[in-house]
């Protein structure tokens, strides 16, 4: 009782209901994914802590190249997929042969795109590998490490689309979870008996193979995988090509740009090394990667109301915004504990690591727009990413150092303003042509 009379509960009406129902769904659904997630990617962080404290800086080096060179090469394969599975899956995911059939064509693509780049990648990887000293021999065991990984990369990926726009988050935990677990228990039980970067590499592969097993039988139940090829998916993907495939082609190349320009043109092979385990660190961003790729850009590409895009949009970007001020934040704060956990052959790089910390920021807030504007295709344009990144770097050229790791990190940090800055654009543009539609 009150002094004016029983208090009531608040009244909502049969409206308001759902909306706050449905809010507090998605918040838990979003919250316990966050929360899994994060602990996938901390067992992840622990198992490359494993591999940089255990690994000389000579062997770090060539597992970083080599890792890098694989993630490449999977890009490439993907130029334009992505995007059509995306978007074309967000209206034909509930029809299970339907969709099947758009899953087989983007695996033809992904395949003779994969074919392609395999063909252009290697003989950097091997001139990379053998300019920084690795023998003849040790270079083909990580090349044909890497031709096994690719392979199971390349239907992967695709198949992992099925369970995102499906929402099948529970599934999407537990194939992750499943990885992180046997690759942190393999590397620890390796470590003690025989450890180098090409066992490394080789147990990234096992796990995606392992991976691969569980999704195909998750998807097999749920779609037609015998549906025949789709004439009207392969060319819209097509078009998402060759709309894609220069702008695609210079975006990955950019995304590894530190390890490709210290790999050229550094003295030291501990260069590359201090290069690899500094990306160590920025596995804090995976969380929110694996959250826009599995939670987000999905809902985002099914929503068709105006109104609640606008919204979805805001709360996404603010909220990696935010995430991004803390750990910068923290970086610049805390730089000795950062390092710590690199182990002792790092822990001189405090002035290296804010750089690091400062690119990846830039980067993550540049992908979470892309994939915002990738999910409703909101594209046009893009291209005007290259000239842009170009223009920026021929105007860095002669203040930059590409031998020292601090004057490949400051090159790599201002590199990525012009995509921050073209996918805010991107995102004005389709939010007025969506506006412009609905009125």
């Amino acid at each position: 009782m009150s002094f004016f009379g029983p208090i009531s509960p608040p009244v909502l009406d049969d409206t308001s209901t759902p909306i706050i129902r449905r809010a507090l769904h998605r918040a838990r659904v979003v919250g316990n994914f966050a929360f899994v997630q994060a602990t996938v990617q901390a067992i992840g962080f622990l198992s490359g802590i494993v591999i940089v404290r255990h690994l000389d800086q000579r062997e770090y080096a060539y597992f970083t190249i080599t890792n890098t060179m694989q993630g490449t090469i999977n890009v490439l394969a993907d130029i334009g997929v992505s995007i059509g599975l995306i978007s074309i899956g967000g209206r034909v995911w509930h029809d299970g042969h339907r969709f099947g059939q758009l899953v087989n064509t983007a695996l033809h693509l992904r395949r003779k795109l994969g074919a392609v780049a395999l063909v252009v990648v290697t003989p950097i990887l091997y001139f990379m590998l053998v300019r920084n000293g690795a023998s003849l021999s040790y270079t083909a065991i990580l090349i044909a490490i890497v031709f096994v990984g690719i392979l199971v990369q390349l239907s992967l990926g695709v198949l992992s689309v099925v369970p995102r726009l499906r929402s099948d988050i529970g599934r999407i935990q537990a194939i992750d979870m499943t990885g992180a677990v046997a690759r942190f228990g393999a590397l620890c039980a390796l470590m003690y008996l025989f450890l180098n970067g090409a066992v490394a590499l080789a147990l990234g592969c096992a796990t995606l193979m392992l991976q691969y097993w569980m999704l195909r039988k998750y998807v097999a139940g749920v779609i037609d995988l015998k549906a025949p090829e789709n004439a009207e998916d392969r060319q819209a993907m097509r078009g998402f090509i060759r709309s894609q495939a220069a702008n695609a082609v210079f975006f990955c190349l950019q995304g590894q740009i530190t390890v490709f320009l210290i790999g050229f043109f550094g003295h030291r092979i501990s260069s590359v090394a201090e290069i690899g385990a500094l990306g160590r660190l920025a596995m804090i961003f995976a969380v929110l990667s694996n959250l826009l790729a599995n939670v987000f850009a999905p809902a985002f590409a099914r929503c068709q109301s105006p109104r609640k895009l606008r919204w979805q949009y805001a709360a996404i970007v603010g909220g990696v915004v935010c995430f991004s001020l803390v750990v910068l934040g923290v970086a610049a704060l805390f730089p000795r504990e950062f390092l710590f956990v690199l182990g002792s052959k790092y822990s001189h790089l405090e002035k290296e690591l804010l750089f690091m910390v400062g690119g990846a920021v830039l980067t993550a807030l540049a992908g979470t727009l892309w994939s915002l504007n990738a999910a409703k295709a909101w594209i046009a344009g893009s291209w005007l990413y290259i000239p842009l990144t170009l223009a920026t770097q021929i105007a860095l050229i002669p203040s930059t150092d590409f031998s020292s790791v601090s004057g490949v990190l400051i090159f790599s940090l201002v590199s990525a303003i012009p995509s921050l800055l073209l996918n805010l654009v991107l995102s004005y543009r389709g939010f007025r042509s969506v506006r412009l539609a609905a009125g």
